[in-house]
């Protein structure tokens, strides 16, 4: 019975919850967080477009009376500015709108033309506001319209001409390339490179290197209506060039089915690295029955089947998270971001400068609050690849908080 009850949570867990992208770092698990997703992409020599879009279940319809549709209010505010952060090219700010009497769409989306010339390098800052609930959302974007082999010269849609926001891709899916300043070629190199999961932050542990990859190029040719029709493939990844030689381009990730989100229980295995002894995930991953092995061993944590459910909510929340936040070369969970915000949480303080990010645990200004650095690291595939600078000192809070997930408490480190 109690194998059971653990389950019906975790098949509505797989079911109902989806997190999607709260780039400000706000981590929260709550409905009332604001998740809009956007992209750039530059289609003219003077202007840019940007692509928004945000799930109806995010926002707040309301209205005065029955006879009256349930009207939402998006406030979506842009300043775009030089490398030099000086000098604004374009600003703005609009409102969208949408009512419905009994059945809602699933998300919003728009775009919109902003000014910005080819062959410069700045920011674009977003602020969007849902006005009935009152509730802010902030986002710096990087533009360059400098670098052709970038991905903001490139618009990717799939076969049912839905845009991929993100860098992600399924198994066998197939995508639609077009752009503006390419009409030549691309070249599509298969990675299938394996990246080690992050260790603790307080080890010494050796960072991967990024060799050159000698993989097989695939040309593709823009076709008239500069477009290029793709099959990705079933495994590994995806760097597209201009110049197979060089080591510049955008990446198109394939990780597992669902991705970011977790939808079977195999895929819930692996995170609890974090946590389990070798003996722990041993066992877990030999288990031919993924689902039981996942029930017993959150029921071995806890007191209570309550309190198990509250654990699985919340840590595996934090992994569908990490993976939208922080993906790069590797799942999000993987990451040395991943790593620290599903076993600590939220950050008190986040502050970010070009190439670093600092995670304050406490005050801001207190010398015994916890701190994490990470320093962005240029690869070939990634911008968004952050590593933690680890410290010995990093050792007892580590234990400290793992420790408080095997006995059966979430950890939420202020």
């Amino acid at each position: 019975m109690k194998q059971n009850i653990i389950f019906l949570f975790f098949s509505s867990l797989l079911l109902g919850c989806t997190i999607s992208k709260p780039v400000n770092y706000s981590f929260q698990d709550s409905k009332n967080t604001l998740h809009p997703e956007f992209l750039i992409y530059h289609n003219s020599e003077f202007s840019s477009k940007l692509y928004f879009q945000i799930l109806t279940e995010d926002i707040l319809y309301s209205r005065v009376n029955i006879s009256e549709q349930f009207s939402s209010k998006i406030k979506l505010q842009y300043i775009a500015y030089h490398e030099n952060r000086k000098e604004i090219i374009d600003s703005g700010s609009f409102v969208i709108s949408d009512k419905y009497f009994k059945n809602k769409k699933l998300k919003i989306d728009t775009n919109f033309s902003f000014l910005f010339p080819k062959h410069q390098t700045g920011f674009l800052d977003l602020k969007v506001v849902d006005i009935n609930r009152n509730r802010e959302f902030y986002k710096t974007i990087r533009i360059d319209k400098l670098n052709v082999f970038n991905r903001q010269f490139y618009i990717i849609n799939d076969t049912n001409n839905q845009l991929l926001f993100d860098d992600f891709f399924f198994k066998g899916q197939s995508i639609i390339i077009q752009s503006e300043f390419n009409n030549q070629s691309l070249f599509a190199k298969k990675i299938t490179t394996s990246f080690p999961l992050s260790p603790p932050p307080f080890s010494k542990s050796y960072q991967p290197i990024f060799k050159s990859n000698n993989s097989f190029c695939k040309p593709l040719n823009f076709n008239s209506q500069k477009s290029i029709s793709y099959m990705l493939p079933d495994e590994g990844f995806v760097f597209f060039q201009l110049d197979s030689l060089s080591d510049q381009g955008f990446t198109l990730f394939n990780f597992h089915a669902g991705y970011p989100n977790l939808i079977n229980a195999d895929q819930l295995i692996p995170s609890l690295r974090y946590l389990s002894t070798k003996e722990e995930f041993k066992s877990l991953v030999l288990n031919s029955n993924s689902k039981l092995a996942v029930d017993q061993y959150w029921l071995s944590k806890a007191s209570s089947k309550e309190r198990a459910r509250n654990l699985i909510r919340i840590y595996y929340s934090r992994v569908e998270l990490a993976n939208k936040l922080f993906s790069c070369q590797l799942e999000g969970w993987k990451t040395d971001r991943g790593l620290i915000s599903i076993i600590f949480g939220p950050p008190s303080y986040v502050n970010n400068n070009r190439n670093a990010e600092t995670w304050i645990y406490g005050d801001e200004n207190n010398i015994n609050s916890l701190k994490f650095i990470f320093e962005n690291k240029m690869n070939p595939f990634s911008s968004n690849d952050f590593i933690l600078k680890r410290n010995y000192a990093y050792k007892n809070p580590w234990y400290r908080a793992v420790d408080s997930w095997r006995n059966g408490k979430v950890y939420l480190l202020k």
